[in-house]
């Protein structure tokens, strides 16, 4: 190193002069506070302040944006210091935390970086000394997100009231057992072919079942689903040996079957399909071709099922903006397909929750909608480009649904509301002088990154 350094020119009380030869360190004001970059400490450490333990690069490096080329960290003012809170309980942006953003340790301080990790030295350019670290605004991190997230699981109802409902719900009439079902082979295997429950049962096992509901649609007639040969069952594309299967229409499978099923003369089904059978004909008319728009009632009010401005437009208010399906996107449960929501009754919207409040909101319910598919699922064919009458079967068409109301005492927010209240009375039961907390227990708290 002294032989690099005799063969670099550095002009008196330059930049380079004041940290390579006087030893003065970088710094950095966040938040209006200035801090020391001592990379040999491996921090950044508070100026005039001898209490904080400053804000420890090996803290903070799962906060680095590679894409940003900074550290993007949650930091308190009055501490000085990183601040890892758990966002999975947040219920409102934080009030002693801010987001700040500033250079990784290469950019804040290029000689003491290659000081400390003995790289050569040439004669690099130390344009400054003084960096200012940047306040992002909290639409610009994540937090918004995870917050809205934790209030739309309190709405979920408690496991004690979830009802489950079977899946296939194109159940009309028990197993048929007046005569011998014909079967389908798939793959070497033969299986029943149980139409009024729609589904196939293994011929020697009859415990082996592939149901329509775990089937997809063809486009237009019949059906396909990922097959076994090795364990002769339903699987998925990713197993090993996996085939498509595909299968015909149940009137092609059973027509005698679905004849009786469905009340229609045997001579009359051979000219019908599934489609003709399972989707109710009226309703698919009317919203395809007579450009009747299907409703849903919420609360004794009823919306029109706008899919093309994507919201739910109430009748008879012309003041309300209604319900906007992009605004509900962390209220949608992928398991259920569907969309459990705070709704005013006045104002015939969606409003979001504090989850501070101590009592129930005034005007607000829970309801819980069906996906857009579901809702009109002509619509979602015709804006994917596909035929009106595409993958109609396992859904149905309807040209009004009722969205499910549930009590706030059977969701998880009315579990959230005592314990609010709890602490607020556990609150004015506490001294008027608390003491301080132990150092050991300051700056521990863990969660997930903002």
């Amino acid at each position: 190193m002294e032989r690099e350094l005799q063969t670099i020119n550095i002009e008196p009380v330059s930049l380079l002069d004041l940290r390579l030869n006087k030893g003065i360190l970088p710094t950095l004001d966040i938040a209006g506070h200035t801090f020391y970059v001592d990379l040999q400490m491996d921090k950044l450490r508070p100026k005039d302040d001898f209490k904080s333990k400053g804000i420890n690069f090996t803290e903070i490096k799962d906060y680095y944006d590679r894409d940003r080329r900074a550290y993007v960290i949650p930091y308190n003012p009055t501490t000085h210091e990183f601040q890892q809170d758990d966002v999975s309980a947040m219920t409102e942006l934080p009030k002693d935390v801010i987001i700040v953003q500033f250079p990784n340790q290469y950019e804040l301080d290029i000689v003491g970086w290659n000081k400390k990790y003995n790289n050569s030295f040439i004669n690099q350019d130390v344009k400054q000394m003084h960096f200012e670290a940047r306040t992002l605004p909290w639409v610009d991190t994540n937090l918004i997100e995870h917050i809205k997230r934790n209030v739309a699981e309190q709405l979920q109802p408690k496991e004690e009231y979830i009802v489950n409902e079977p899946k296939d719900n194109l159940y009309r009439i028990p197993t048929d057992t007046a005569r011998v079902l014909p079967t389908y082979k798939i793959h070497e295997t033969e299986f029943i072919v149980d139409v009024n429950q729609l589904k196939l049962r293994g011929k020697d096992n009859p415990k082996n079942v592939i149901s329509i509901s775990d089937m997809d649609e063809k486009a237009i007639q019949g059906y396909k689903f990922w097959y076994s040969p090795k364990s002769k069952s339903l699987t998925t594309y990713a197993e090993q040996g996996a085939k498509l299967a595909e299968i015909p229409d149940f009137v092609k499978l059973d027509p005698i079957g679905m004849a009786k099923k469905h009340n229609i003369s045997e001579d009359k089904i051979a000219e019908m399909d599934d489609f003709k059978l399972m989707v109710n004909q009226d309703a698919f008319d009317k919203i395809a071709y007579k450009g009747i728009i299907p409703t849903i009632d919420i609360a004794g009010h009823t919306f029109y099922i706008d899919l093309f401005n994507d919201k739910l437009h109430p009748k008879d208010d012309i003041w309300s903006r209604g319900i906007i399906f992009s605004e509900l996107k962390y209220y949608y449960s992928h398991k259920d397909n569907t969309f459990t929501i705070p709704y005013n009754q006045r104002t015939h919207t969606f409003q979001e929750v504090s989850l501070n409040v101590k009592e129930i909101p005034e005007d607000l319910i829970v309801v819980q909608i069906p996906q857009k598919r579901t809702l009109d699922p002509i619509w979602q064919n015709k804006s994917g480009n596909l035929n009106s009458s595409d993958y109609l079967k396992k859904e149905g068409v309807h040209l009004h649904y009722e969205a499910k109301v549930i009590p706030w005492h059977q969701t998880r927010f009315a579990e959230t509301i005592k314990r609010n209240n709890s602490q607020q009375v556990k609150a004015e039961q506490k001294p008027s002088i608390s003491p301080m907390p132990k150092e050991s227990t300051v700056n521990k708290r863990k969660g997930r990154r903002i």
